[in-house]
This record gives C-alpha cells, sequence and structure tokens, in this order.
C-alpha cells in the first residue's frame, strides 16, 4: 500500500465530505462516522481515484433523497427520520465497497477489483435514485406479480416506474463516467460495462423483491444483494479483459 500526496489530499476531502454529511443533515452521525470509514479503506485500498465515484454516490443519494419530500410523504414513499442515513444504510449500501477497498489493502489491487468497487457503488445509486425520483415522476408504479404487470403505490417493494427506470440508467452512468474521470477503471467499454452491472442489479432487485427469494432478504439485505451482484459482474469484466477493451 503507497501512500502518496494525492492519497493524502484524497483522505483529506473524505474527511471534509462527512463533515458536509453531517452538518446538512443527511446522515447521523454514526452514518458519517460509517461512511467516512467507508471511504478511508476504499482510498487507502483503490487508490485515490476511488473517492470520486463514492462522493457521486454518498452525496447524490444525499440530495435526492430529499428532492421532493412533501410529494413523496403524500405518497408514502418518504425515507423514515428525515432521509438521514445511519450505521445500517451505511452497511446496506456500501459494505460490499469496503470489504473491497480492504481486499485491496491486503495487496488484491488491480483491474477486477475496481471494476467490482465501481460496480457496486453503480449499482447502489440506480437503487437509491430509481427509489427517490420514481415517485415524483406521478402516477404509478408497477411490478411483476404471479406472471403480470400490475400497477402498485410508489414505495411498495419492487414497485418500478418508467420515472424511476431512467433515473436508474442516469445513477449508474455517473458513477460509471466519475470511476473512468478518475482514473479508477480503464478501457473505452469499461464505463459502459460499470454502468450496465449496476443498472442490471438494480433492475435484479425489483424484479425479485415480493418473490419468495426476495421477502426473507427484507430492505437491508436487498440493498446488499444489489451491491453483491453489480461487483461480481463487474469483477468478472475486469478479471475477463472486457473492462479494459
Amino acid at each position: 500500500m503507497l501512500i502518496t500526496g494525492a492519497t493524502v489530499v484524497a483522505l483529506a476531502l473524505a474527511t471534509a465530505g462527512a463533515v458536509v454529511v453531517r452538518v446538512t443533515g443527511q446522515g447521523t452521525r454514526a452514518g458519517a462516522g460509517a461512511g467516512l470509514v467507508v471511504a478511508y479503506l476504499c482510498i487507502l485500498g483503490l487508490g485515490p481515484g476511488a473517492l470520486l465515484p463514492l462522493a457521486v454516490f454518498v452525496l447524490g443519494a444525499g440530495a435526492l433523497t430529499r428532492l421532493g419530500r412533501p410529494t413523496k410523504q403524500a405518497a408514502g414513499a418518504a425515507e423514515a427520520n428525515e432521509g438521514r442515513r445511519g450505521g445500517w444504510h451505511v452497511a446496506a449500501k456500501l459494505g460490499i465497497p469496503a470489504l473491497l477497498g480492504i481486499a485491496g489493502i491486503l495487496g488484491h489491487r488491480g483491474p477486477p477489483l475496481s471494476f467490482a468497487f465501481a460496480a457496486a457503488l453503480a449499482g447502489a445509486f440506480a437503487d437509491t435514485s430509481g427509489t427517490e425520483i420514481g415517485p415524483l415522476g406521478g402516477g404509478f408504479a408497477f411490478a411483476l406479480r404471479d406472471g403480470r404487470f400490475r400497477r402498485l403505490p410508489h414505495g411498495t417493494p419492487g414497485g418500478i416506474s418508467m420515472t424511476g427506470l431512467i433515473a436508474s440508467a442516469v445513477a449508474a452512468a455517473a458513477v460509471a463516467w466519475a470511476s473512468a474521470l478518475s482514473g479508477l477503471i480503464g478501457g473505452s467499454s469499461g464505463p459502459g460495462i460499470v454502468a450496465a452491472a449496476g443498472f442490471s442489479a438494480a433492475l435484479l432487485e425489483s424484479v425479485i423483491a415480493a418473490t419468495p427469494l426476495g421477502r426473507p432478504l427484507r430492505h437491508f439485505g436487498r440493498n446488499v444483494m444489489v451491491s453483491a451482484v453489480a461487483s461480481a459482474i463487474g469483477y468478472w469484466a475486469g478479471s475477463s479483459g472486457w473492462g479494459r477493451a
């Protein structure tokens, strides 16, 4: 593990970001602290390039949670606790990225790990964006039930809407772009693979949420699943060379 000037700057920026999250009320004290630990692990394990995509997710998710809150409350789709993320939220969304950071610290750094990390964040942001933006588009959400698409209220587990799908795709692309811009991932096809992995994992969560497979996982487990599935796709892409073509 090599600590460079860029690493020190990234660690300082991560600390400032945690302060912003706490001061603006985007996270509880435990949530901001846990997020900072994750950021340190990822920067030290994967390099300073890990910070930008992580910041896009953390700050972007916080902003989207507050966007149009009265509308979400009226639809019964608003996050509890005024949208403040606690330690459990961080564990659900950033547990996999944290483990990847630890793997990097232990000496396993390389394209597979970087792609897995970027894809996990893309999935997390895609999932959050679809949930937070979907209700603002009006209308109803839809989900596959008993082999048929049925109309559901926003906020129902597994419910998706066209607005939410577009938001998910844009969010996954934003993380992928940030990962390429920071130098975390390379290859002309890298950003597309990361975005596709994140979007697909978020869509899978919606499909299985109300099934016998998804219900026992509950909200926490399904969030972890999104990151795990996306990171597995990313790891495969980084290992196979697809992400470097």
